[in-house]
């Protein structure tokens, strides 16, 4: 019996550290597990990107020579006048896209593309004009595509709200945890190693995750001022990355000396992270889902995290949930996370069972079950 083919880009797969990446590698590797499909594998030259980094996968991968700034430039209005497989290698049932920008030439087979989230959209961004080449690459790939993926119900609202699309042609896969990685016991030697490799305190509340206006980690500054001097004695705030302007805030506020900077953390780092954590706090105005919620739950680490957007669909009964724009109460969640012990232990439980709902395997099992519909 014949297979049907898929045809899987390849652009967003090397970029280390982004939940776009993480998200296609993770369901590349399922759909690679599933053997129900003829798979192929497809790149646009990129300066710095070798083809020897695609060869990690088990299918044929066409390098194209193509360069992806051209197939992929905004100026470009209308599809270039030749189709997708002249420069991958052929024809396919599906193209598969696991993010939202895709080439801007002519397909034949069924087009699938990845819309994460609208976040450029939805809220204050950096300069004007990441929102307008976003919104540029959204619509384009709504007015060519069969088929949309997004990974959270609180997602696919949105794109029903900003762009005319069939509401049953949106499919919400979501995001995985690997809960095996993260909630496993780590040895208290790479514990204390990594503590010392980031500098982190004896007892802290963590934030993990970018500095984007969105994340609103201005505000989880101000919210741990509020707590009484003897709480912040006891327990610091540590904030992955950082920058000038939240180092002055915690300034300004009198508390640099409780609240600590670290740099980017390593993925493999992460999991002794969270469990060095006392919570994780997470109170973003938006996110399309808000990996870090399950992340943080699969390791036994207590959440809060904002009412608003994905993120209650993502937290379910197992966080704390804050207005991200009202800073007492995220100091109040704070003050009772850190003070009441028995509180931290249900949340403890409820997290595992929560993060227990979100596994790569599910995700890609959903990604199957939707390529199976569309071949029907």
């Amino acid at each position: 019996m014949k297979r049907n083919t898929i045809n899987i880009n390849l652009q967003p797969v090397n970029n280390q550290g982004s939940g776009i990446a993480l998200f296609a590698n993770k369901l590349i590797a399922e759909l690679e597990k599933s053997k129900l499909y003829k798979i192929f594998g497809s790149f646009n030259f990129v300066r710095g990107v070798k083809k020897k980094e695609l060869e990690r996968f088990s299918f044929p991968v066409k390098y194209s020579s193509v360069p992806a700034k051209v197939v992929y430039s905004r100026l470009i209005k209308k599809a270039l006048p030749f189709y997708y497989h002249n420069m991958m290698p052929g024809e396919s049932d599906i193209n598969l896209f696991l993010t939202y920008k895709i080439p801007r030439v002519n397909y034949s087979g069924i087009v699938i593309t990845t819309i994460h989230d609208l976040i450029p959209l939805r809220v204050a961004t950096e300069n004007d004009k990441i929102q307008t080449d976003y919104r540029n690459d959204i619509d384009y790939a709504i007015r060519h595509s069969d088929y949309l993926i997004t990974i959270s119900e609180a997602s696919k609202k949105d794109i029903l709200e900003e762009f005319l699309y069939n509401k049953n042609k949106i499919f919400v896969i979501p995001n995985g945890v690997d809960f095996e990685l993260y909630n496993s016991e780590i040895e208290q030697e790479h514990l204390t190693k990594v503590k010392e490799k980031y500098q982190l305190p004896n007892k802290f509340v963590v934030y993990l995750g970018g500095i984007r206006i969105h994340k609103n980690v201005d505000n989880l500054i101000r919210a741990y001022a509020l707590l009484s001097e003897d709480i912040r004695a006891e327990v610091s705030l540590v904030i992955t990355q950082g920058n000038e302007d939240l180092k002055k805030l915690t300034a300004n506020l009198n508390i640099e000396e409780q609240v600590f900077f670290t740099p980017y953390i390593d993925e493999e780092d992460k999991p002794a992270v969270y469990k060095l954590a006392l919570a994780m706090a997470f109170i973003s105005s938006y996110e399309g889902f808000g990996l870090p919620i399950i992340e943080a739950m699969a390791a036994g680490t207590p959440v809060i995290t904002s009412n608003v957007s994905s993120m209650p669909e993502v937290a379910g009964d197992a966080a704390v949930l804050v207005d991200p724009f009202e800073i007492e109460e995220t100091t109040d969640a704070l003050e009772r996370i850190i003070v009441d012990a028995d509180f931290r232990k249900k949340l403890i439980e409820a997290g595992y069972e929560n993060a227990k709902r979100y596994s790569w395997t599910h995700s890609g099992e959903e990604l199957v079950k939707l390529c199976n519909t569309i071949l029907k």
